[in-house]
């Protein structure tokens, strides 16, 4: 038997090869924006933006070029106390600073270009953001910065591929400006389309809210999907240890990090998609990280980690599977003094790692553990549940496959939106009741006014008047047969609020997909109406004509001393057939009042605009009142 030992250290060299950096790393730079206030008076003051704006520029000042990264802040006293290396560094988030930066960074990015050397650019933006005619923006300290302005920037830089880091509320449509064809969702499928046409080279990972908070937790001191991002950038997230984390890992990562909390607004909601298309897109890779310090955790046993600098600020959070290993990437600066604990309740156990060099790769099994206390709980204790699932091969695999047979989420749907789409549903099956009670009385008046002009026609005994009589019955009846199977394929406006309210009721059903269907259903059901209506206006003109047609041989017949009876019968079932027109008229102008009302007012409702906000702004001595928003 042949020894297994050749075979054992070939798989070593190629593992060992596979974690080494490549031969020409990509030079990398970064514009790391964050800001806790909005332009526009009365939004929300943020309290972690600048502290997720500091944390994000440590992470990639370890990843890029000596000076690459530029953070564009104003950091508050707490967080100045906490990074004092960034106050004379970091400028205020406003338009002129973040076109001045990406002045500086494209000529640096060229220079690198010019070396031969590939360049990698990280736009990342932590604060609030918003939607405006489906256009969404993102807050700078004086002005919004959108679709336009983000495109603007990145072909200004002319990276190699550049990637886009953005937490804020409805970031989707600040890469995916409109929400096709006028919806109020928008799919991966729009978004995808969009991005590869505009921007092939650039990836995007973003938390897509659409509510107009931005989920921040206070024992992080971070936005909750910004922490979740810098631990899986940092190589928690890296499911396979190649020293690489893709596009696709860092969204699995994040997924199932926050699948066990409660609420599902805490949860964030993220897409990602790589340059090129590609989900397998390397996000960052590791493997050319010199200055960072190198933690590895053991692979055996499946393990809960905290990671907390020597200031007690909370940096990274991980559930490892087992037997996965795993190499994290810190800054030097965090790494020095870090404490790593593990949150298991009252038997938690932490480690304290004491003075490390930068560059240096430690294990964790090599330090003494010591007790910690037990993590202590409050009113926000259901945002612990992130990574409470752990994370590795075996979750990445289960999600991907469980995002293949789900149907594609729908970006774009708030709790507003949700509760609009209640009131239209209910206001639309009250409407569509009444209403067609009202067209089964005219449906009886027109078959009535139909059948009654052709028996009269055939009642006139001589063979003329009954070929016309069954002539005037065989069409009536036949446009009636329309009407009616128009009527049966129609929404059942009854059922579709049952079946609103029961997707509602359930915490299993994505109220995007909710939205989505009613919202497809409701636009189908207002393309039938269009099209009843036209088909309704159609036979009411042909019966109008045909009324005229009998009129007129009618006037003929007196003209040429027919039987005054006949005359007179003639003359009837022509007014008879003016009804049926008439009844079928007036039903096709009906039909267009109330529900396609409904639905035009859901496709255009002005939600989609930013609504006025009134704030008062303190001032010296008193305070201005200031109105905004689109009137």
């Amino acid at each position: 038997m042949k020894s297994p030992l050749p075979l054992l250290i070939a798989l070593t060299l190629s593992a060992t090869a596979a974690a080494e950096a490549p031969a020409s790393p990509p030079a990398v730079f970064a514009l790391v924006v964050s800001n806790n206030r909005g332009f526009a008076p009365g939004r929300s003051v943020l309290q972690y933006a600048d502290d997720d704006g500091a944390k994000y520029h440590d992470v990639f000042s370890m990843l890029a070029e000596p000076g690459g990264v530029v953070l564009l802040t104003e950091l508050d006293a707490d967080t100045r106390r906490l990074f004092p290396a960034l106050v004379p560094v970091a400028r205020p988030p406003t338009s002129g600073n973040v076109a001045e930066a990406a002045r500086s960074l494209a000529e640096r990015i060229a220079e690198a270009k010019r070396s031969g050397r590939e360049v990698d650019f990280y736009f990342v933006f932590a604060g609030h953001g918003d939607v405006d005619q489906g256009r969404g923006f993102l807050e700078l300290a004086d002005r919004p910065f959108d679709a336009d302005d983000l495109q603007a920037l990145l072909r200004q830089v002319d990276a190699t591929r550049a990637h886009v880091i953005l937490d804020s509320c409805n970031s989707f449509f600040v890469v995916s400006p409109r929400k096709a064809g006028g919806r109020r969702y928008a799919t991966p499928a729009d978004m995808t389309q969009h991005l590869a046409r505009r921007l092939p080279a650039v990836g995007v990972l973003l938390s897509t809210s659409a509510e107009a908070e931005v989920y921040e937790w206070s024992e992080l001191q971070s936005g909750v999907f910004s922490h979740v991002v810098r631990a899986g950038l940092m190589g928690a997230a890296d499911a396979d240890a190649d020293g690489r984390v893709t596009y696709a890992e860092l969204e699995a990562f994040a997924s199932v990090a926050a699948q066990e909390i409660p609420n599902p607004l805490f949860r964030p909601r993220i897409f990602a998609l790589g340059p090129g298309r590609s989900a397998q897109a390397p996000l960052v890779d590791l493997r050319a990280v010199r200055s960072a310090v190198t933690l590895t955790v053991d692979a055996p046993p499946a393990v809960r980690l905290t990671l907390r600098d020597s200031q007690g600020l909370r940096w990274v959070d991980l559930h490892k599977e087992a037997g996965v290993p795993l190499a994290l990437r810190l800054p030097p600066g965090v790494a020095r003094g870090l404490e790593v604990e593990r949150p298991d309740g009252a038997d938690g156990v932490r480690w304290s790692l004491g003075e490390v060099p930068p560059g240096a790769a430690v294990e964790l099994a090599s330090f003494t553990p010591a007790s910690a206390p037990p993590a202590s709980r409050g009113v926000q204790d259901q945002l612990r549940q992130l990574f409470a699932t752990p994370f590795g091969p075996q979750a990445l695999a289960a999600f991907e496959q469980a995002r293949s047979a789900s149907p594609p989420p729908m970006y774009g749907i708030s709790l507003a939106d949700r509760e609009r789409m209640r009131q239209l549903v209910e206001t639309f099956s009250a409407v569509e009741l009444d209403k067609r009670r009202t067209q089964s009385i005219l449906f009886g008046a027109s078959l009535a006014s139909t059948v009654g002009s052709g028996a009269v026609l055939i009642g006139q005994g001589d063979l003329q008047s009954q070929a016309e009589g069954i002539a005037t019955l065989g069409v009536g009846l036949i446009f009636s047969g329309v009407d009616f199977l128009q009527q049966v394929r129609r929404e059942d406006p009854q059922a579709l609020l049952e079946e609103f309210r029961a997707s509602n009721a359930d915490p299993s059903v994505d109220p995007g997909h909710t939205i989505a269907r009613v919202d497809y259903r409701l636009n189908r059901f207002l393309a039938q109406e269009r099209k009843v209506r036209r088909q309704l206006a159609t036979i009411g003109w042909l019966c109008m004509g045909s009324a005229v047609m009998i009129l007129g041989l009618a006037e003929v017949d007196r003209f040429t001393g027919v039987n005054r009876r006949e005359v007179v019968e003639t003359e009837i079932a022509a007014l008879l057939m003016a009804v049926s027109g008439t009844s079928y008229l007036l039903r096709a102008e009906y039909t267009e009042s109330a529900t396609e009302h409904l639905v035009r007012q859901w496709n255009t409702d002005p939600d989609m605009r930013r609504l006025p906000r009134v704030a008062v702004v303190p001032s010296s001595g008193g305070a201005v009142l200031t109105v905004g928003g689109a009137f």
